[in-house]
């Protein structure tokens, strides 16, 4: 600061603030960082945080796009309310077609289970992915009765799973 002492009056002198074309270049160059970081972000979060799953059936054989997508079966045996509506649409905004949910058959099952209902492990593996399931929690059982390709079988352990975490 320099004092104009004929004046009386306190001028600024190069000091930040003061020059209305230095703000506007300082904004906007902060507006292009911020924007550089967000898209930084976003690309990061979609490819390598939270990576597409492929919801296609993995022996690919199949005609038409309806019989491309992996059918899944979601049931809720972990006791708690309505987790099996959110798993399902989780998977349905992911590509799965989620054709049941309902309660399953053990009220207290601990940990959440991918069965591969079908015959094909690799269809079991991608919904585990897409639901943050480990791969020593798929398994095959082969019911020739059932009619999806994949049984989601919840359990208590479905907190630490992708469709609670999920923003979207």
């Amino acid at each position: 600061m320099i004092r104009n002492r004929r004046a009386g009056k306190t001028l600024l002198r190069g000091v930040a603030g003061t020059n209305p074309k230095r703000i506007a270049v300082v904004a906007g160059r902060i507006a292009v960082v911020c924007l550089a970081a967000v898209l930084v972000y976003s690309l990061l979060y979609r490819f390598v945080l939270h990576p597409p799953v492929v919801a296609e059936r993995a022996d690919g054989n199949s005609p038409t796009k309806a019989e491309k997508l992996i059918q899944v079966s979601v049931r809720n045996e972990c006791g708690a309310r309505d987790v099996a509506m959110v798993f399902t649409s989780y998977l349905r905004r992911r590509g799965f077609d989620v054709v049941e949910t309902r309660n399953g058959d053990v009220p207290d099952r601990l940990v959440t289970t991918v069965v591969d209902a079908a015959g094909n492990l690799g269809n079991a593996l991608r919904v585990a992915e897409a639901l943050g399931v480990s791969r020593q929690n798929v398994v095959t059982k082969l019911d020739p009765h059932s009619y999806v390709d994949v049984e989601v079988l919840i359990g208590k352990d479905f907190q630490q799973l992708n469709p609670n975490k999920d923003t979207d």
